[in-house]
């Protein structure tokens, strides 16, 4: 009888979603290799699926629907980490179906990694507390910790120190160009602009924050200083962002590292409008909504 087989009346299940930064302010390059950022961060309503089951003893992790390489793969990263935190051996069965685009800026490996987290602790019953999870979580990256979080996140550090915060109702069209960005090549391009003094923007934009209102309070907010050079690494995204503005959007912008650019929307109505108008030159095209 194969695991699978062991597994089938066992698997427990969990969404993992994606994210988009609202605003994205980065600093020159710690020792570290890290960068210091200073970003407003929100899941949205696209959603990869993972499931997971006890598995034979001693058969250790197996992890399908993905086609990363176990030793690079931040699911497998994630759950030897745990195991290691928790001196359990976990022999386990993990299954992703991918729904995020990959290295997109949307964060989906840390969304899956998180997930997975979660999960695991709670098929094999760890004793782990939630302060002791999330540690783990940075451990595996500086974006997982916000996945274990609910609602939006002000997110400062390396993106791991976090607060929650409120943002006025809005909807989302998402639009991935076909292009794969990987996150270091970005910072390595933006690394030749120097980055941002995050201390003169910090406080003027928890100010603005506090009083935004409305698609037209979200829309001045929005600011990526990873988008030029996002954009020297895909041309597309200046047609989407383009596109998305003639389609009614209040601001568009480019989300993390890209190359998905969103679009604000005041309503359900028109933001599945305007997809509808972007699948005609990008088929990766959703109207979305944020996940609180």
């Amino acid at each position: 009888m194969t695991a699978s087989q062991d597994c089938h009346r066992d698997w427990l299940e969990a969404r993992a979603p994606a994210k988009i930064n609202l605003f994205l302010f980065a600093g020159p390059r710690r020792g570290d290799s890290y960068h210091p950022v200073f970003s407003l961060m929100e899941k949205v309503s696209l959603y990869d699926a993972l499931r997971v089951c006890r598995a034979k003893p001693g058969s250790g992790v197996s992890l399908t629907g993905m086609d990363i390489p176990a030793a690079e793969n931040i699911v497998m990263k994630a759950a030897r980490l745990l195991s290691r935190e928790t001196s359990v051996s976990l022999d386990v069965e993990i299954e992703i179906v991918k729904r995020i685009p990959v290295a997109a800026g949307l964060g989906g490996g840390s969304s899956d990694a998180a997930a997975a987290l979660q999960l695991l602790a709670a098929v094999f019953g760890l004793d782990i507390n939630g302060q002791d999870l999330a540690q783990v979580a940075l451990a595996v990256g500086a974006d997982v910790p916000f996945f274990l979080t609910r609602g939006p996140q002000l997110a400062s550090g390396a993106g791991e120190i976090l607060e929650g915060t409120r943002v006025p109702e809005h909807f989302l069209v998402l639009v991935t160009p076909d292009c794969r960005l990987a996150s270091g090549k970005v910072y390595n391009r933006f690394d030749e602009t120097g980055g941002s003094d995050l201390a003169a923007h910090e406080s003027r934009l928890r100010h603005e924050l506090h009083n935004a209102y409305g698609t037209g309070g979200i829309a001045s907010l929005l600011h990526n200083d990873l988008e030029p050079a996002a954009v020297s690494l895909c041309e597309d995204i200046v047609t989407a962002r383009r596109e998305l503005l003639a389609c009614g959007a209040a601001g568009a912008l480019v989300s993390g590292s890209g190359p998905t650019v969103f679009g604000i929307f005041p309503d359900q109505k028109s933001a599945n409008a305007a997809a509808e108008k972007m699948r005609l030159d990008f088929p990766q095209a959703w109207a979305l909504q944020p996940v609180n």
